[in-house]
């Protein structure tokens, strides 16, 4: 790429995580302290990066091959605190797909917060994350609700049936006013 479309993708980047944009995944960085980030659909990984210092570790879940070397080097110098996992999250296992459940079911995982901006396959991650989702007090969240139509609904229930508090980030997008982002905690 060159210089101009780089800077310009990152300027987009900085607007869509604007303390006023209804797509920013975080209210305040010390949301992050201590915390293990699951960044899920993590592209650049930018907030990974915004909160690498913040974390006690992060897992990039990332299945775009072309993003895995650029995060590497990005990740180089906390790479003690970084895993980077080639794989997509949804609500089955095999060789290229993991649930969040299966992914933790052996290692410990108190203070978990996820992000998931997947394209659309949010609802199906969440269907894989259900036992994450039950105990409480464990899973904060920040799951974007724009990209199928009734994303808001299915999210939204999912997170109601899981006793999650939470709350609804609204903004303009594809010409209207609709749910960008759920974020809270269960």
């Amino acid at each position: 790429m060159k210089k101009e479309k780089i800077n310009g993708l990152f300027k987009a980047l900085l607007m869509e995580q604007d303390p006023r944009s209804p797509h920013r995944y975080f209210d305040d960085l010390k949301e992050f302290k201590d915390r293990i980030l699951l960044d899920v659909g993590a592209a650049e990984g930018i907030l990974s990066l915004m909160a690498i210092e913040q974390v006690r570790h992060v897992y990039l879940f990332e299945c775009e091959a072309e993003w895995a070397e650029a995060l590497r080097k990005t990740f180089e110098p906390w790479q003690e605190k970084v895993t980077i996992v080639p794989k997509y999250v949804s609500d089955h296992n095999d060789g290229s797909t993991t649930t969040l459940d299966a992914f933790f079911h052996d290692t410990p995982h108190p203070d978990l917060f996820i992000k998931m901006d997947i394209e659309g396959m949010e609802r199906r991650a969440l269907d894989g994350a259900r036992k994450l989702f039950s105990e409480k007090g464990n899973v904060a969240f920040s799951i974007c609700t724009y990209h199928e139509k009734d994303d808001y609904h299915v999210i939204s229930s999912f997170l109601n049936e899981h006793g999650c508090t939470y709350s609804n980030a609204t903004g303009y997008w594809s010409h209207r006013i609709k749910s960008i982002m759920l974020r809270g905690h269960n």
